[in-house]
């Protein structure tokens, strides 16, 4: 029998997106999805996959519902060579994942982020009758000049102060999407800082978690400790893609899947809650240090860090610090009006995320995020 998708996932082998495909092997909709997973065989694909599933905490009965024919290998810098598949005509639904995630200057950042999700969005518009485009983009291709909290939906446009090639790259995909296809019934989801799992803690990823070992290792970063961060669980971002994919009517077509004032936490908060949950001592010695007192620390990163590129840790620190200290929280009304719940914040699962770190070098958990 033919199979006949009526949903395709890209980048479900990524954090958000596999804690999305851990989401969905839950429901009926399983039955109807297709994978784009970068592999050569489709054995590989559904080994991936699988992999990834664990991680996010799916049992083993359940990865039986996972079949080669849910399979289709390529990537988005790739799309002439799977566009003609014969799957993809059924398709209905997209949800737009994969990305070239780092924080680094990737040479794949653009051609995978921007130039492949377009010849993707154009290759479906043409052979399929979509009825909806959910695209996965961050709430900080905002750039730094956005006002606090940031309102959603906003746009600099070209005068956009860009955090990272990264951050760049997600604000111009959507805008060619938008000017490019404006029949694309696309849905723009922009999560903000996405940090462990509410009940997994690190184990399916460490990423940006390091950022807060970091700190309190070095017992100094460029932000107060008063300062707020607006973080979510990569379950929560996942319960609400799923909402935004399968609601029959959404009121807007962009949304921020963030923590907002309510629920964003300060580092200060964050800290006490590892200690607590850990029995540790809270960072009373913590000193507010500009980058370049922290450079003048870098004899000591190893000592303090573990074995670790100081050059990539003193690039974070710039990057993340920059970040940290302006403080910024998105607001999240136009989710809570589709009628999604506030998020668990950080301070309920960061001491889970700390443990479930331990024994796993704070250089190794950047992996996630420095390509």
């Amino acid at each position: 029998m033919h199979f006949s998708p009526t949903l395709l996932v890209t980048g479900a082998t990524g954090f958000i997106g596999s804690a999305l495909a851990a989401r969905l092997i839950h429901t009926d909709r399983w039955n109807d999805c297709l994978f784009l997973v970068r592999a050569e065989h489709r054995e590989d694909g559904l080994a991936r996959i699988a992999h990834v599933l664990r991680r996010q905490g799916v049992d083993e009965d359940l990865l039986d519902r996972l079949h080669l024919e849910q399979i289709l290998c390529g990537d988005l810098t790739t799309v002439a060579q799977w566009k003609d598949d014969s799957r993809l005509p059924s398709i209905r639904d997209v949800v737009s994942s994969a990305a070239v995630a780092s924080f680094g200057n990737h040479p794949s950042i653009w051609p995978t982020n921007v130039d492949g999700v377009l010849a993707m969005a154009h290759a479906l518009q043409e052979r399929c009758k979509l009825r909806r485009f959910l695209h996965i983009g961050t709430a900080m291709a905002c750039g730094h000049q956005a006002p606090i909290p940031v309102p959603e939906g906003y746009d600099a446009g070209e005068e956009t102060d860009h955090f990272l090639q990264y951050t760049q790259s997600k604000h111009e995909a959507e805008r060619r999407l938008r000017t490019e296809l404006p029949d694309l019934p696309l849905v723009v989801a922009r999560p903000s800082i996405v940090v462990g799992h509410s009940q997994l803690g690190c184990a399916p990823s460490g990423s940006i978690f390091w950022v807060f070992r970091m700190a309190r290792a070095l017992r100094a970063f460029p932000c107060e400790l008063d300062q707020k961060i607006d973080v979510v669980p990569v379950d929560y971002c996942a319960e609400a893609l799923h909402m935004l994919l399968e609601k029959p009517h959404l009121q807007y077509d962009s949304y921020h899947i963030t923590a907002g004032e309510t629920r964003a936490c300060s580092f200060g908060e964050i800290d006490e809650a590892i200690a607590r949950d850990t029995g540790q001592s809270p960072m009373h010695d913590y000193q507010v240090k500009e980058f370049g007192e922290l450079v003048q620390m870098q004899d000591r990163f190893k000592e303090l860090l573990g074995p670790c590129n100081k050059r990539i840790v003193l690039r974070a620190i710039r990057a993340y610090g920059n970040f940290a200290a302006l403080g910024m929280v998105f607001d999240n009304r136009r989710l809570l009006e589709e009628g999604i719940k506030l998020p668990t914040p950080l301070t309920a699962y960061a001491g889970h995320c700390e443990t479930t770190s331990v024994g796993i070098p704070i250089a190794e958990q950047m992996h996630f995020d420095y390509k």
